[in-house]
């Protein structure tokens, strides 16, 4: 990566630990050919650009791509594409790469310059804003060939203020803001500041422009879709089960944060561990011991990458974490109840 944000959970660089000079595309589009082969005849497959930085590599993006959207026309798969970015290398000729492959991009923007050069500086110490912005400027440019636009900021320890990235944010009329909370150690304070924060954010955004605003928060957006369907969730997401990440020399973990530990290692190449990969099948709420906790089918057991960050183990579950998602999901049902009701002409103000 070429920014060295304050709260980086890859390494402090990026890099997970290990800095690569030359990623084995090869492997990882062998990797892509066999994933594509085990997908139903018709269905949807997901390739996310993490990293780092990935448009440090546009044309391995491209080239990915490529590969993965010849892969899937053979079994007519619907292909979808995402990428992560800090927006700093988003050159004309990237733009125009994404734009080709109607890939859904995020941009990390945490919120006023001020704010976000404090937290995204670059290797040299000073501000990416700047960058950032003029590479979102590019990026609106072709948005109306991209598959969605969207900002994700990051809090925790250095900024909790939830609502004034909102403000910030809102007037670039991203199709969604997603709001991340960074785990650490000693968090808990923290962890409350934020969770207070997301929720009068929600309550602002329902205010000014109801359910549609409101859903424009990722997080609020993926509970109501869950609370429509009437589903329960078993798991926090679908590491191990539904998704896999593999980095620049084909090493496969379940989740994008455990790149880089070998004790997580679930295969390499071509070659799966199905022992290590069995672990990963037991429901998490289950795992987690979450029996006695209301919110579990909604918040499916937590997030193993926390646990083991707090705890030590992947299914010991982090209090602050338990905590912030009961009180979030809690703001959830609230406003749920009250977008459903006032959908009924049962309500007339909020």
């Amino acid at each position: 990566c070429n920014l060295k944000c304050v709260y980086c959970a890859a390494g402090g660089d990026g890099s997970y630990g290990e800095t690569l000079k030359q990623i084995d595309i090869e492997t990882i589009e062998e990797q892509i050919r066999s994933a594509l082969q085990s997908i139903p005849f018709g269905d949807e497959f997901v390739l996310t650009f993490f990293g780092g930085e990935p448009l440090l590599v546009p044309d391995t993006v491209r080239r990915l791509a490529r590969f993965a959207k010849s892969q899937a026309a053979e079994r007519n798969i619907r292909m979808r594409f995402k990428l992560f970015t800090n927006g700093t290398n988003v050159t004309p000729d990237a733009a125009e790469m994404l734009a080709e492959i109607g890939c859904h991009v995020v941009i990390s923007l945490d919120g006023p310059p001020e704010v976000h050069d404090r937290n995204r500086a670059t290797r040299g110490g000073t501000g990416s804003s700047a960058r950032a912005l003029n590479g979102l400027e590019r990026l609106m440019k072709v948005r109306d060939r991209l598959g969605s636009l969207s900002a994700g900021s990051v809090f925790g320890k250095h900024n909790t203020d939830v609502l004034s990235a909102y403000k910030y944010l809102r007037p670039f009329e991203f199709d969604s803001l997603k709001f991340d909370f960074a785990a650490d150690t000693d968090d808990g304070e923290a962890s409350q500041a934020y969770m207070r924060s997301l929720a009068a954010t929600a309550e602002y955004a329902f205010s000014i422009g109801g359910e549609r605003e409101l859903r424009r928060i990722s997080l609020f957006d993926s509970y109501f879709r869950v609370l429509d369907q009437r589903t329960r969730l078993h798991n926090h997401c679908g590491a191990g089960k539904s998704h896999f990440a593999t980095d620049g020399r084909g090493r496969i973990v379940p989740c994008q944060w455990f790149v880089g530990r070998e004790s997580e290692e679930i295969g390499r190449g071509f070659a799966i561990d199905q022992e290590k990969l069995q672990a990963y099948a037991p429901r998490l709420n289950e795992l987690n011991n979450c029996a006695s906790c209301w919110a579990r089918h909604l918040c499916g057991g937590g997030c193993m990458y926390v646990n083991q960050l707090k705890n030590g183990s992947k299914h010991v579950k982090d209090k602050n974490f338990c905590d912030r998602t009961r009180y979030i999901i809690a703001k959830v049902i609230e406003l749920y109840a009250e977008a459903r009701l006032e959908s009924e002409g049962k309500y007339e103000t909020h």
